[in-house]
């Protein structure tokens, strides 16, 4: 193993802002996805301004970090700026998870591995330090809605009664969209936002419409829609899509490239910008609570479009493509271990019968 550099003086500051270039280039070079960037930019952002920018980073000790996460712990959550955080319990609880604790960790733990290769400190802290503890994930846990709730809630927005709603809620028909989509096909919640409206097409070999998508590690797919979701999505488009905002300045090149962005954008918000995962977290929640009576998240309907194609016979490489998966073993972690369809399988088997 080779001997890290020479021992210097560096900031807290400099060094993250050095590691961060580091993580870029990952990026770059698709051994990073850019949502994870993206959450370690924002950790490592609170860990400087915890420890402070001008700290001496080999001054840093165990102790020190596991002030931070204490801190931490009792901070407010920065995901929920509208409405509370909400356990899967139904309360409330204070400050952070453990989940964005664990991340939180594992970012500075990347850190100072990196500062220690390179010279920047003597001994790593963090091997000191306990990692936050994640909760097991109990049995069904991953389970998405059954197929009856998820006819039910693929016709919700169309069951609203309008005039009972504020003028950002009246977007029925995007909504429904986005919830067939989810519950027909499971795109992730990154690849449904960032969708612009010349990615749906007919497919070349089956002329049946399509909508292309930007996944994970630069892999690019073609998402099949079914007949009523890719109508659906032209009579959004049409009738009820708002325009692109007005821009402010006429000389603000950043707000000029963010609405010309909103104005290729497939889904967007009652003011005409680009729907953030967040929004479409909301709406679901909002839904699912309504008309379901409990909490679901995008993940948990993709979960139910690819469980429901796998129980429908849909065989595991089909389901993989249309997920996005590079690997089998990936899809295999969407299949319910449940013992009904083992009984199911067995019954329906030719050799089960009398």
């Amino acid at each position: 193993m080779a001997k890290p550099e020479r021992l210097s003086d560096v900031t807290v500051r400099d060094a993250t802002l050095e590691y961060l270039e580091i993580l870029e280039r990952r990026v770059i070079r698709s051994q990073l996805s850019a949502a994870t960037l993206t959450s370690y930019r924002r950790d490592l952002t609170e860990f400087t301004t915890l420890l402070g920018p001008d700290t001496d980073l080999d001054s840093i000790e165990a102790d020190d970090l596991e002030i931070a996460l204490t801190r931490l712990a009792k901070a407010p959550d920065r995901r929920y700026r509208v409405g509370l955080k909400i356990a899967e319990d139904g309360s409330t609880p204070p400050g952070r998870g453990p989940y964005s604790l664990a991340r939180w960790f594992a970012a500075v733990r990347g850190l100072f591995r990196w500062a220690a290769d390179k010279g920047y400190v003597q001994v790593d802290p963090t091997l000191k330090v306990t990692p936050p503890r994640t909760p097991s994930r109990v049995a069904g846990a991953r389970v998405g809605l059954r197929l009856d709730e998820a006819l039910v809630l693929r016709g919700a927005p169309s069951a609203r009664s309008s005039g009972q709603l504020r003028a950002d809620q009246r977007l029925s028909l995007r909504d429904e969209a986005i919830l067939r989509l989810l519950v027909e096909s499971g795109p992730r919640v990154s690849e449904l936002c960032g969708a612009n409206r010349s990615d749906i097409r007919l497919h070349e070999e089956t002329r049946t419409p399509v909508l292309h998508v930007r996944g994970k590690g630069r892999k690019d797919r073609d998402l099949p829609l079914s007949k009523p979701t890719a109508e659906l999505i032209e009579r959004y488009l049409a009738e009820e899509r708002p325009s692109p905002p007005v821009p402010r300045s006429a000389h603000d090149p950043v707000e000029r490239r963010r609405i010309d962005d909103a104005a290729g954008a497939l889904f967007v918000s009652i003011r005409g910008w680009r729907l953030a995962p967040r929004d479409v977290q909301r709406m679901v929640q909002r839904y699912t609570k309504e008309f379901l009576g409990r909490r679901a998240t995008p993940h948990s309907l993709r979960h139910t479009a690819l469980t429901i194609l796998a129980r429908a016979g849909v065989d595991i490489a089909t389901v993989a493509q249309i997920a996005g998966h590079a690997s089998l073993s990936t899809t295999s972690v969407y299949m319910d271990d449940s013992m009904s369809a083992a009984a199911e399988a067995i019954e329906e088997s030719p050799l089960a019968q009398p």
